[in-house]
């Protein structure tokens, strides 16, 4: 015959600490009988030992057996064994090359469609917008050339520096073999002004400025701040990114030809003080070699990769789904393809200047 337990008027958490896990001790071929009628209150520690319970004596054929239980007592066991039901496996499908392939292409696909269609409304707002309203507040752009630019410049400065000194110290060691430590001078020159210049500063502000227009968009979206916007009737994208846009399209060409000019600085000390070479020859060598046309490309970089920092640190910044974690993603990504684009976009530009 079964054994009987009597369950006592509350099944809770501390009568499973103490006398509850008597049950779990049983053998599963004794399948008892459980006597609730005194139970009159039960809590989710009760339901899950007594669901666990069950499970553990019908996976030997057995039920156990709960006699004279209420209907809210069967109703709360029951909600519990669902719960507790394991989630059904999913048949797992050989893996399609060709379907991989079609996931990955649409999900591009649809990428670049919302990528151009952002860049579309950054052009538009930005020009022939401003004639219907101006949907940002007075001294915006200022603020943000503060921000963006001015506040830049000590780490534009100093790692310019720090990579003309490299460049040119590398090239003067092999240029003193051959006793050619003049021709330092227009090579310094021409790779500070026309490529490392505008390159390195468009790297430096898209980790500065392109991950922080993407998180503060981010953010706003997260907290619904956009929708709030929209529902005031003012384009987020006229009110957040126009002002960053003409700020960043302003100051980065600044910033490039100052990192150009410190760079410069830096070239001019190893030759001074490593090559030994007189000050005055070697001003007058790269004077000699700075071109109006490598002037005219460092700028027109400059201000292309402005754009390039913002368009893709916005495109990352709308398209958060999600909580914090997807503000982290999406702003390491920004980074990361914003870097990738100044690159190719800068190989691009190697075929025209």
């Amino acid at each position: 015959m079964a054994p009987v337990f009597e369950l006592p008027a509350s099944v809770n958490r501390e009568w499973v600490e103490h006398e509850g896990r008597s049950l779990l001790s049983l053998r599963t071929a004794d399948a008892p009988v459980l006597d609730a009628s005194k139970t009159v209150l039960v809590d989710s520690a009760g339901i899950s030992l007594l669901t666990y319970v069950a499970g553990q004596h019908a996976k030997t054929g057995r039920k156990l057996v709960l006699r004279n239980a209420s209907g809210a007592l069967l109703s709360a066991l029951g909600q519990g064994a669902k719960s507790h039901e394991p989630a059904p496996l999913r048949a797992v499908q050989g893996e399609n090359f060709f379907g991989r392939v079609g996931e990955f292409a649409l999900s591009l696909y649809n990428s670049l469609v919302l990528a151009l269609s952002m860049l579309a409304e950054i052009l538009y707002w930005s020009s022939l917008g401003l004639l219907k309203r101006r949907d940002f507040r007075k001294g915006a752009i200022e603020q943000q050339m503060y921000q963006m630019g001015y506040k830049a410049v000590g780490i534009v400065g100093l790692l310019s520096f720090l990579i003309g000194d490299v460049l040119a110290l590398q090239a003067a060691m092999q240029l003193e073999h051959f006793g050619a430590g003049i021709f330092l001078a227009p090579m310094i020159v021409i790779s500070m002004i026309k490529e490392i210049g505008p390159l390195m500063t468009a790297i430096i502000l898209t980790g500065r400025n392109g991950s922080a227009i993407t998180a503060e968009i981010a953010t706003m979206v997260v907290g619904e701040e956009i929708d709030a916007l929209r529902t005031m009737g003012i384009h987020p994208v006229q009110f957040v990114i126009v002002p960053k846009f003409f700020a960043l399209s302003l100051t980065m060409p600044l910033l490039s030809i100052t990192g150009s000019i410190v760079g410069l600085v830096g070239g001019y000390l190893v030759a001074v003080f490593y090559l030994d070479i007189s000050s005055g020859l070697f001003i007058r060598e790269m004077m000699k070699n700075i071109v109006f046309a490598d002037v005219v490309a460092n700028i027109v970089k400059s201000v292309v990769f402005s754009w390039l920092i913002i368009w893709i640190g916005a495109f990352h910044g709308f398209r958060v789904r999600g909580g914090a974690e997807a503000v982290g993603k999406e702003t390491t990504a920004s980074v990361v393809m914003g870097i990738f684009a100044i690159i190719i976009a800068d190989a691009a530009f190697s075929f025209i200047f």
